[in-house]
């Protein structure tokens, strides 16, 4: 068995974790806010209409952030349709996703779940079909706190105090041919100027997110340029840029643009996402030296996710079961990915402040309109991330043996972030094995921490990785705990997500 040997020291910091990092993202799409999140008929209803079961399993998850309620639909979403009494709402057709918007969570209800929930607002404006006087509004509604016409509207409808929402997206992917009203860099980056700068006339105290290339596909030509162009127009009125990006490892799921990843391109992920990362910032700190600006552009990452399949084993490998379910269920590898994403951000923690999974009711939180929920696989990576990547990133010298891929040469098999909280003297390092063949033997040698002691390994690792989850199995797939990991080698399975935790003697 290989070997990958991790070398970390103290004072060899990337940066503070940013507790923004660990956000989610939900958007009235099919049946996720009706049905799912919002049901006034459903038994676990509470007196809002909200599932309450829904709402322990979020709470559970430990997300800090929701983003909403876009995605493709604010582009096309009149905040104004969904205040007032619920019976007078209009019925609008969304254009974005085909789909009927009765209006009944609007911007009230959502800002009330959330402070029910203990988890932050992030609130996308449309600059899509909408305007920057629209936004204004929106700011002056939610934020202000009496005498204006806009703050007493809300006072009417039943909400005395502000919401007071601090962090707003200024729309959302305007550079996607699929997005109502897509701009061009020019025109996005003057809308986005005028909106920020009538925003925070509104409320000087907000952070504001500019929408950035939303893929870096080879079929998103406008990629890194956008960024660029964007940030010369508003760099001095905006706070966060933000990026999207999806994978698939099957070549048959397309995502606008042909997928050029297979199953056996998967190590080389973190590669791509990383020079996504590398590129955009370059960009913002290119109009950072042109401007002679002091300010440093951050990113809001409030897009990501793995687009699931079932059809990938490579010949050599005996993957047989699958998952069968009407409803979307995540597998083994989907898990390991977003331990890839998590991995990468937290890597990134200098510059990437903001992140948001895509979408959090459904990618990892499964549920039936008409019955219950269950934890997806990615729900685990996810929560472990938010419960122990609090605290500082530590830089890392990394020896991992390497996998040969498909496309992309051969790359390291194990990834790894480290997360030092000084509150409780704790480490913790997050590790992933992408070798869909072969466990490595993973080393870690602590330097300048002195006496370190594996107190916990946490483990997500099937030898079936298309299993998944289902409403008649929901337990099939959990993390257990590694007892042996304390008395000898530590291994990391194939394909695999760990959690070590270490406690500094």
């Amino acid at each position: 068995m290989e070997k990958a040997k991790l070398t970390i020291d103290r004072d060899f910091i990337i940066a503070p974790v940013d507790k923004r990092l660990y956000g989610t993202f939900i958007e009235p799409i099919r049946n996720i806010v009706y049905g799912n999140m919002y049901n006034p008929e459903h038994p676990e209803a509470n007196e809002q209409g909200f599932r309450k079961d829904i709402m322990r399993l979020l709470k559970e998850l430990k997300t800090t952030l929701i983003r909403y309620p876009g995605g493709n639909y604010v582009s096309g979403y009149h905040w104004t349709d969904g205040i007032g009494p619920k019976e007078k709402r209009p019925v609008r057709f969304d254009k974005a996703w085909r789909a009927i918007d009765t209006n009944q969570v609007g911007i009230d209800e959502y800002a009330n779940y959330m402070k029910e929930l203990g988890v932050e607002s992030m609130l996308a404006v449309n600059l899509g079909t909408g305007t920057a006087e629209e936004a204004a509004n929106e700011v002056e509604y939610c934020n202000m706190e009496s005498g204006t016409y806009w703050s007493d509207l809300r006072r009417k409808y039943g909400n005395e105090k502000p919401h007071g929402i601090k962090l707003w997206c200024l729309g959302n992917e305007m550079d996607g041919p699929w997005q109502i009203e897509q701009k061009t860099p020019d025109e996005y980056g003057r809308i986005a100027y005028e909106a920020a700068k009538m925003m925070k006339w509104v409320d000087p105290d907000i952070e504001l997110v500019a929408c950035g290339s939303c893929t870096n596909v080879p079929g998103m030509k406008t990629y890194p340029e956008w960024d660029r162009i964007v940030l010369d127009h508003c760099y001095e009125h905006v706070d966060y840029l933000s990026l999207h990006r999806y994978y698939s490892y099957d070549r048959n799921v397309t995502m606008v643009w042909e997928n050029p990843f297979s199953i056996e391109d998967i190590s080389y992920l973190s590669k791509d996402l990383t020079s996504y990362l590398d590129t955009v910032i370059a960009a913002a700190d290119f109009i950072k030296g042109k401007k002679r600006s002091g300010k440093v552009m951050y990113i809001s990452f409030d897009e990501w996710g793995v687009q699931t399949s079932t059809n990938v084993a490579p010949a050599d490998c005996n993957w047989t079961e699958k998952v069968t379910s009407k409803f979307r269920a995540t597998n083994v590898i989907d898990a390991v990915l977003f331990g890839m994403f998590l991995i990468t951000f937290l890597n990134r923690c200098d510059r990437v402040k903001i992140a948001c999974q895509s979408i959090v009711i459904g990618s990892m939180i499964a549920a039936d309109p008409n019955g219950g929920c269950y934890k997806q696989t990615t729900f685990y990576p996810f929560q472990h991330a938010a419960t122990y990547g609090h605290g500082i990133a530590l830089q890392q010298k990394l020896v991992s043996p390497l996998v040969a891929t498909e496309h992309f040469g051969e790359q390291p098999s194990v990834q790894t972030a480290v997360v030092y909280n000084p509150e409780d003297d704790t480490i913790t390092v997050f590790a992933i094995n992408l070798n869909l063949r072969e466990g490595v033997l993973f080393e870690s040698d602590f330097r300048a921490f002195g006496d370190v002691e594996l107190i916990e390994h946490i483990q997500i690792y099937d030898d079936q990785p298309l299993a998944g989850n289902t409403f008649e199995n929901p337990l099939r797939i959990v993390p257990r705990t590694v007892e042996e990991s304390k008395k000898g080698d530590i291994v990391l399975p194939k394909l695999s997500w760990n959690v070590l935790r270490y406690k500094i003697r």
